[in-house]
């Protein structure tokens, strides 16, 4: 491929019309995964289903990944992104992959298991230090979610915990 060809297809992946389309097609897959699900589909009380709120937010994202697609500035190049690298763009995909992980693994294993855990890394990888401070606040951080979302009497994963904690 010639160089100009590649500087161009590079170009256009960083402007609205190519983030557009990358983010189209991530919404559309989350989209499909959401309406795949049966938890989705299950009324409840209000004659909602669970699924409602998370559809009609992902079909707003598509929509407006479709509006960067087709918009005036649809060539304009985000500053922030002019001088993105390979590099920066896989960290930004292992960043979601991790994410996923950690999803997957506090279904399994709990919530108040995996989530220090998950929050020590992620602090040392935004380069949070020392070790100390990082360990204080991935504890403080996971007790003070806990006691706000058992405050409000929404049920986090237990996981492997499940029937071993009193509260």
């Amino acid at each position: 491929m010639e160089p100009n060809n590649e500087k161009r297809k590079s170009k256009w992946l960083r402007c609205n019309r190519g983030i557009g389309v990358i983010m189209t097609l991530m919404f559309t897959g989350l989209f499909t995964y959401i309406q795949l699900t049966p938890w989705a589909h299950r009324r409840l009380r209000d004659k909602f289903t669970l699924g409602f709120f998370p559809t009609l937010a992902v079909a707003l994202l598509i929509l407006f990944s479709l509006i960067l697609i087709f918009d005036n500035r649809r060539r304009e190049i985000p500053p922030r992104l002019e001088k993105l690298t390979v590099t920066g763009f896989l960290g930004a995909v292992l960043a979601v992959v991790l994410s996923w992980g950690y999803f997957a693994l506090m279904l399994e294993i709990g919530f108040l298991i995996t989530t220090p855990v998950f929050l020590l890394f992620a602090m040392y990888a935004l380069g949070l230090k020392p070790w100390r401070n990082i360990i204080i606040a991935a504890l403080f951080l996971t007790a003070i979610v806990y006691a706000i979302f058992t405050l409000m009497g929404i049920e986090l994963p237990l996981g492997k915990l499940s029937g071993m904690i009193p509260f």
